[in-house]
């Protein structure tokens, strides 16, 4: 697991490769093998058989991908704040052990260094990062809810400053190389072919009297006093961006402020006590069981089947969809062929393709040289050459069932008799898309959200006529292109816009009983919502939230997708207000979509002539936000009940992903378990709302 070699030079070689995992990470025994060798090499660096020590990683593009965070589970379940804080007491004084080593230490940065990892990094003397784009560096912990436990919210300032520490901690993000050297993280940026030897010639120069690089910290850091300004500051944005529903932030910022206030060992015992104290928090337990519920989505799906990766693929419709799944798929390394008709959406299609792979050149996601090749991946074409030797192919053309059957008939004239047809339908049934497919059993939905490259989720869609290694195939493919895959049966609307649905219906509603707009939005974003139902509409756009709702009006006549009575959507595109991509919708909007301040002027005559509310509903923002969200927890619970999906994690992160649940809250389903079935079924039927069984029952959704 952890290998130690002493060389003839005098440097002691600490060697990171855990057989059983793809990652190294710092388990329990980890830390204990750690240990072990530290006695070692405190005994060699006293007698001064030693030199030096290098920590590097047999893994390729691997260094530390952090702690265990399924150790996190067994931790938080038990509830003991002090027994949490101990582990993190416990992980702090081996990296404060390393660092008072009597010899030099430097770590052999090759790939992949966060939380743990860097903060085990950081105790070193020295760090060295390899030039391959493999490299990530940074500390996710405030993604998990929870701060670096270890000492890297004591370290890392005091290596490149309070404001660079601060905006690294508090985003969770990752650097390459070339930024953590900026920053001054590591020390140089070396071929990562010969990185460990040039960790022991650094370690040798250090061991000879050199001295450690250090950066220069930025002026504000530097200036006398300005810690608590720099700390007031981010209180505040961190405040505003989060509602105060995220409690590791603050923490965050308690942590850096009392260690630079009291010294470092104080900090890190203040810095433990936080961590123990978020572990068992419920927002922390909910943002890792989001974490691990994404690692393994679609996996059930994957059991048993034995698919060959996919790695050439076609896309039917270079529109806005076909244009982001096309770059998102060259993006993963996929040679992709993009098709239309028009060649001018064939035009602005590849413009997406080189816009998203100069942009992640820009930003150091990749080196810039990989642009021009990944862009190269996409084969622009008017006609279907080239789509017979591919693998899958996605359709993204227009939402007209007897078009997808069309284009059906044809790819599988041209394709082999195991490739795959995925249609990217958000509406239609992919039961009706099949009906005369030559293969059924090679027919799967693949629901990309708009905008595909960026947007998270994937509806796997599986009839029962699809082969599993078909599905399973389809779930490899989007976890290759980045995405989280959710597999769904093929019911109506799927999975989100079957459960926002009754949720968008339910906001309707309350616009036709006298509330306003601004005052339903404002109280779905303190629940916790991105952004409000009418601004969502606009986003969506009111002509495709109209056509949705009529699909799922058909197929449940019963249960309330869309307005009862008059329809304010259908009004409101007569009068041309189509939302954002028209300037107007339920808001104004600026050219390229920026919302203005106030409603439309003209949705209030639209308002009064289609609903004319003869008395103003009275309810307060947590009112509001429980009527809405109920009205989701109902459908989600019939989603189950109807065995659409397997597992109520699955639409946990379909909403977490899709629809901007608030993860806070752990998934929709996890909320509906803490609010209390019986709660929500009371208040549903006080609507005059049916609930579903599973929440008359009483029974939680997760064990």
């Amino acid at each position: 697991m952890i290998d130690l070699v002493i060389g003839a030079d005098g440097i002691a070689r600490v060697r990171f490769d855990d057989p059983d995992e793809k990652v190294n990470l710092l388990t329990e025994a980890a830390l204990a093998r750690l240990e072990e060798i530290l006695d070692r090499l405190e005994s060699g660096g006293r007698e001064r058989t030693l030199r030096g020590v290098v920590l590097a990683s047999a893994k390729p593009g691997v260094f530390l991908a952090g702690a265990d965070v399924n150790a996190f589970v067994t931790v938080a379940r038990a509830g003991d704040a002090a027994a949490a804080a101990a582990k993190a007491r416990h992980g702090q004084s081996i990296f404060s052990r390393l660092a008072a080593l009597p010899i030099p230490s430097v770590a052999a940065i090759n790939g992949a260094c966060l939380g743990g990892g860097l903060e085990l990094a950081l105790a070193c003397t020295a760090r060295l990062a390899g030039d391959n784009h493999r490299v990530s560096i940074g500390l996710p912990e405030v993604k998990l809810g929870l701060i670096p436990g270890w000492g890297g919210t004591q370290r890392l300032p005091r290596l490149i400053g309070l404001s660079r520490a601060l905006d690294l901690i508090l985003t969770g993000r990752s650097l390459t190389s070339k930024q953590a050297k900026k920053l001054g993280i590591v020390d140089a940026v070396v071929p990562v072919e010969g990185i460990e030897q040039a960790a022991c010639v650094e370690a040798l120069r250090l061991a000879a009297g050199g001295v450690p690089r250090r950066p220069t910290w930025p002026l504000a850091d530097r200036t006398p006093g300005a810690g608590g300004l720099i700390l007031f500051v981010a209180r505040r944005k961190v405040i505003k961006q989060t509602g105060g529903h995220y409690p590791a932030p603050i923490c965050a910022i308690d942590a850096l402020g009392y260690g630079l206030r009291h010294g470092i060992e104080k900090g890190l015992a203040h810095e433990a006590s936080l961590v123990g104290r978020l572990l068992v928090g419920d927002v922390s337990k909910n943002l890792v069981g989001i974490f691990l519920a994404s690692r393994t989505a679609g996996s059930s799906e994957s059991a048993g089947t034995k698919t060959e990766p996919i790695t050439r693929i076609g896309v039917l419709g270079a529109g806005t969809m076909g244009g982001g799944i096309a770059a998102a798929a060259a993006m993963s390394g996929l040679s992709v062929r993009l098709n239309d008709v028009n060649a001018e959406a064939l035009s602005r299609g590849m413009k997406q393709v080189m816009t998203l792979t100069s942009d992640a050149a820009r930003k150091g996601r990749i080196p810039r040289h990989e642009a021009a090749r990944r862009a190269a991946l996409v084969g622009p074409t008017v006609d279907l050459s080239g789509f017979s030797r591919c693998e899958l192919v996605i359709e993204a053309v227009v939402e007209d069932l007897q078009v997808k059957r069309d284009v059906l008939r044809r790819i599988e004239s041209i394709t082999g008799p195991a490739a795959i047809f995925a249609t990217n339908t958000s509406s239609l049934s992919v039961a009706d898309i099949a009906a005369n497919a030559a293969r059924p059993g090679r027919v799967v939905g693949l629901h990309f959200f708009n905008p595909a490259e960026k947007m998270p989720l994937v509806e796997v869609v599986r009839l029962p006529a699809t082969d599993p290694d078909a599905i399973a195939a389809a779930v490899a493919l989007a976890r290759r292109m980045g995405k989280t895959p959710v597999v769904v049966a093929d019911t109506p609307g799927f999975i989100v816009n079957r459960i926002l649905m009754p949720y968008l219906a339910g906001a309707m509603e309350l616009l036709s009983r006298g509330l306003g707009v601004v005052e339903i939005d404002r109280a779905m974003v303190a629940f916790g919502m991105p952004m409000g139902p009418f601004a969502l509409l606009d986003r969506i756009g009111i002509d495709v939230a109209a056509k949705v709702s009529d699909v799922l009006k058909t197929a449940f006549p019963s249960r309330r997708m869309g307005p009862d009575g008059p329809d304010l959507l259908h009004a409101m595109m007569q009068a041309g207000l189509s939302g954002a991509k028209t300037g107007q919708g339920f808001y104004r909007y600026r050219s390229g979509g920026t919302r203005t301040a106030g409603t439309s002027p003209e949705l209030a005559r639209l308002v009064s002539a289609t609903y004319r509310p003869s008395a103003r509903l009275a309810m307060t923002g947590d009112e509001i936000a429980a009527a809405l969200v109920d009205a989701m927890a109902n459908e989600g619970a019939l989603l189950l009940s109807e065995h659409a999906v397997d597992r109520p994690e699955v639409i946990d992160l379909a909403m977490i992903f899709g629809a901007g649940f608030p993860p806070f809250r752990g998934g929709l389903l996890r909320h509906a378990d803490v609010e209390g079935h019986q709660t929500i079924a009371g208040r549903l039927a006080a609507r005059g709302i049916t609930p579903a069984a599973r929440l008359t029952e009483g029974k939680r959704f997760h064990s």
